[in-house]
């Protein structure tokens, strides 16, 4: 059995939260270094979270003999050059979503991939997990009839405030085009009903400053709110994506239109209900078809894909796919073109 040495670069929240418990729990799997912004970072993660050893800067992690896998929890902006780096160097990567700030890092990325052998693996969103198969079977049985309408909605009061300081989802130097749920959103409407073919969209930003860490009034690039039509699949199915951090109303949701009846997944609280006479009835998956999200097997698939070669997803190209949507949107909004093709 192969070992997995593991270098983490970026141990954060989410990392020390699913992660570490994941990869602790799998036979063979060792836990060797970090990498965190400053060195004094990186030694009260190791300490808190158990770990060894500390590196001096991320590319000393990867140049470590006693890694062959990179585990990357840091914010976009470090995604594309870790992970290229460490591929080229023959070792396996584990990176956190969003993929990269832009279609550009995306590519470099995925190019990286394909030159490798090794596993190159994006997180999943846990949004949809937990019904991923039922989903499957009920479009794969027409149980909708003909998909007439996909509605996702991501309603948010993050940036109601105009006082609220930014942070790194709010910083373009640090996630670029990603906004909010958006790339988010389209890894689940992909996963369901193909690829995104093309795309209309607005932006809008209403609070064009705002303090930063220090207090100091800086340029926001993100916006507020993004409007996006889009084709998908092979049928053409229209989606339309509204993604509001500005609003006094907040919930997730997607809603599925048929030519029979309708589905609504209320994200908040995953549950799928299915809508024909006016009254939902929740819909729940068969034995065979539950996943558990707090018991996810992330982790676990990962590790698989290494030691025995089976499909791991999302994977570089599907996280490029996405990626080439978010950039879609980007320029369809700023260039107002109208109409951009994705595939």
């Amino acid at each position: 059995m192969e070992e997995i040495r593991i270098g983490i670069i970026g141990l954060g929240g989410i990392c020390r939260s699913r992660h570490l418990p994941g990869l602790r729990a799998i036979e063979g799997v060792k836990l060797c270094a970090v990498a965190n912004r400053s060195r004094e970072s990186s030694l009260q993660a190791a300490q808190e979270s158990g770990i060894p050893e500390v590196s001096d800067s991320w590319q000393e992690l990867i140049a470590r003999d006693d890694i062959n896998t990179v585990l990357i929890g840091a914010w976009p902006y470090l995604h594309c050059e870790a992970s290229v780096a460490a591929l080229q160097e023959e070792k396996h990567v584990f990176c956190q979503a969003r993929m990269a700030r832009d279609q550009a890092e995306a590519e470099l990325m995925a190019s990286a991939a394909r030159s490798s052998d090794k596993v190159a693996a994006l997180c999943p969103v846990p949004f949809g997990l937990r019904i991923d198969k039922l989903m499957a079977r009920l479009l794969k049985e027409e149980a909708l009839g003909a998909i007439r309408y996909v509605t996702v909605n991501s309603f948010s009061n993050a940036w109601v405030d105009p006082t609220t300081p930014i942070n790194w989802r709010k910083d373009y130097s640090l996630s670029g085009l990603n906004v909010q749920t958006l790339g988010m959103y389209i890894e689940v409407i992909h996963r369901w009903f193909g690829l995104t073919s093309q795309v209309f969209a607005q932006t809008f930003l209403y609070t064009k400053e705002r303090p930063n860490a220090e207090g100091i009034m800086t340029a926001v690039h993100i916006p507020d709110q993004v409007l996006a039509d889009t084709l998908v699949g092979e049928k053409d199915i229209p989606v339309h994506y509204t993604i509001n951090g500005v609003s006094g109303f907040t919930g997730d949701s997607i809603h599925i239109y048929g030519e029979k009846e309708a589905l609504h997944y209320d994200i908040d609280e995953d549950i799928l209900y299915r809508v024909t006479t006016g009254t939902p009835e929740v819909i729940t998956p068969r034995e065979e078809e539950r996943y558990d999200v707090q018991q996810w097997r992330v982790e676990q698939d990962f590790v698989d894909a290494i030691r025995k070669g089976t499909p791991y997803h999302p994977n570089f190209e599907e996280g490029l796919q996405y990626m080439q949507v978010v950039q879609a949107i980007h320029d369809s909004a700023t260039e107002k073109e109208g109409l951009k093709i994705v595939y």
